[in-house]
Order: structure tokens, then sequence, then C-alpha cells
């Protein structure tokens, strides 16, 4: 895998800066102190989560676990021997304690976020915030964000290595051609099949460490995939708003046509709905 750049890391930038230089051009950036605007000035250590939320529980692949016995299995993790991932909690649902911890969650950057409103029911269409909980060896397959939500990743402790390709490259990455499959590559770009992924030989990559207390953002649209260095703490959850309402709406559609014709149709219609609702909460002032 050959890196081309380096995502940029800003210490101060002005949101319509941020708007311009980075939204409009679908370009990732990562913001070197943005969670800085939180009202908490914890620090979201592996013993801050074990003390606070050690009996908290959530499920992967079927099975139950605690937030200490993830945060044991992610502490002993290593590339022979990964752990499971990803294991996420829903943070409103299972850990709602943390939502005022992470206020303002928009950190002054990622406003507007229509995804905020009420008439967009959470863990639905994108509409996520999520703890993700990593160890050494942990790896995320190549994709872009369902729905083409912009995503925010705050890393609140330990490192993340961030792997992303912006631009127009899919044709390098054989991305499927419907459903889900639209936005996830078979590519393992850490050991390429160039026999059978030829292009992807021309893709571009570009990547970044983030450390803790920075926050990265990634356009909707992008493929990206992370990779973890030790233990590690995230905050992640998704944007929604006029810039990328248009794909969003498309995607309400494409991603249920294969299923039901029907069904598509009203997810459409719904999707119509909620643009027009949130358009003219946003013209009258309401802030998301």
């Amino acid at each position: 895998m050959e890196i081309f750049g380096t995502i940029e890391k800003k210490d101060n930038i002005s949101y319509q800066d941020f708007i311009e230089q980075y939204v409009k051009t679908g370009t990732p950036v990562v913001f070197k102190n943005a969670s800085a605007a939180w009202k908490s000035n914890k620090m979201f250590t592996p013993d801050y989560f074990r003390e606070n939320f050690g009996q908290h529980e959530t499920t992967f692949q079927g099975q139950k676990y605690i937030m200490t016995e993830i945060l044991d299995l992610t502490a002993n993790s290593n590339v022979e021997n990964p752990a499971p991932y990803p294991i996420l909690f829903e943070i409103p649902q299972q850990i709602p304690e943390l939502m005022e911890m992470f206020d303002p969650i928009h950190m002054n950057y990622s406003q507007p976020n229509w995804l905020r409103s009420k008439i967009i029911p959470y863990g639905k269409y994108g509409n996520n915030i999520h703890l993700f909980i990593g160890g050494d060896g942990n790896k995320y397959g190549l994709h872009k964000d369902f729905y083409h939500t912009n995503a925010w990743i705050t890393q609140l402790y330990g490192e993340k290595r961030f792997i992303v390709y912006p631009g127009d490259q899919d044709k390098n990455f054989y991305i499927g051609k419907s459903g889900y499959e639209k936005f996830l590559s078979p590519v393992d770009i850490h050991n390429p099949d160039y026999d059978n992924f030829p292009e992807f030989k021309h893709a571009k990559a570009y990547d970044v460490v983030l450390q803790p207390g920075e926050t990265i953002f990634i356009p909707n649209g992008v493929l990206h995939t992370t990779m973890a260095f030790g233990q590690n703490i995230s905050l992640i959850y998704d944007q929604l708003n006029s810039l990328n309402y248009q794909a969003w709406k498309e995607d309400m559609y494409d991603l249920k046509k294969d299923e039901s014709k029907i069904k598509a149709a009203i997810h459409y219609a719904f999707a119509l709905t909620a643009g027009t609702v949130c358009k003219v909460a946003e013209l009258a002032g309401k802030k998301f």
C-alpha cells in the first residue's frame, strides 16, 4: 500500500474556512483541539470507563459483553490474536450519562446536523453516536459510511491510524453495484490481490495517526479504514444537512429497492418529508 500524502492537522480554523476548504471539496481534515469545546475535561481512560461504567452491557455478534470484559479483551489484544471488533456502545441508549459530557457534541464545526432533529429516529438512516473500544491488531474493512453521512471521530484514548481515499477513486476499489455493497470494497489494502484487483495499484491513499483529543472529519462518500496500535477508545457520530441531503435521500430509496420497491418508496417519501421539515426549521432559526 503506497501512501500518497498525509491528512492535514489544524490547530484552529474558522467555521466558514472549514466549509469552503474541506466540506465543499470533500477533503478530510483533523482538528487538533476541537473537543476542547466540550463541557467535560475528564480524562477518558480505560480506568475511567471501568470505574464508572464497568457493568454497562452491549452485544457483539450475538454475545453479550459488559464494559469491564471489553476493556480486558482489548488491553490484551495483539496482531496475532486481536480482540473482537468493533464492539461498540450506542451512547444515547446504553450510556446516556456520557452525552452531557460531550456537549456540545458538534464542537462548533459539525453544524447544522439534521440527525439531531427529532424527526429522524435514532439508530436509523445513519443516525448514530457510538463509543468504539478497540485493541492492538484491530482493523476495519474498507468502506464508505452508509447513507452518505459525514463521519466525525474523536480519539478519547490511545492512537488510531486512518487511511482514506478521497476523490473519485471507486474504479480502483471494485465497489459493489447495489444496496449496501455500494459502500464496501473487497480489496484488502494490507495484502492486495493484484491479480483480481489490478486497478488498486492506481489508488492514492492519505493517512494520519489520530492522537487523544483530536477529531477527524471524513466527508460523505470517501472510502476509509482504520488500524489500531494499542488499546483505544473513540467517539464516532454522523452528520446530515443540506450539503449531503440529496445523496442521503437517494440512498433511502436505493438501499431498500432490492428488498421491496414499495418499502423503498415509503423510505423515500419519509426522506422528502424529513428534509423539508429540517430545511424549514433551519430557515426559521432552529439550531441543530
